[in-house]
């Protein structure tokens, strides 16, 4: 490892520290910054790119955006039909 990325990751360590601390003291835009550049010097530190990161993001994004609107259907789709007469677990959707 180099002399840089040891650097770093002193600087990940007492980020990380002191975001922990913001939001115990219920710092919470302090904490969301220091979690932010947190992220930025993990970016740095395993040579991730925007592009990439910008993908990542949008994936996860989606991915959120996909559980929060099944929950707000909030209902549970059960087939019917001979597997149910049978004692069979019935297909869940």
């Amino acid at each position: 490892m180099t002399d840089r990325n040891q650097q770093i990751l002193v600087l990940i360590d007492r980020l990380s520290s002191s975001a922990r601390v913001a939001q115990a003291l219920s710092l919470d835009d302090t904490s969301r910054l220091l979690a932010m550049a947190v992220l930025d010097l993990q970016t740095k530190l395993h040579a991730i790119s925007p592009d990439e990161l910008q993908s990542f993001t949008r994936a996860v994004a989606h991915v959120v955006e996909f559980r929060a609107r099944e929950a707000s259907n909030d209902s549970t789709h059960v087939e019917s039909g001979e597997n149910v007469k049978n004692g069979q677990m019935p297909f869940r959707g």
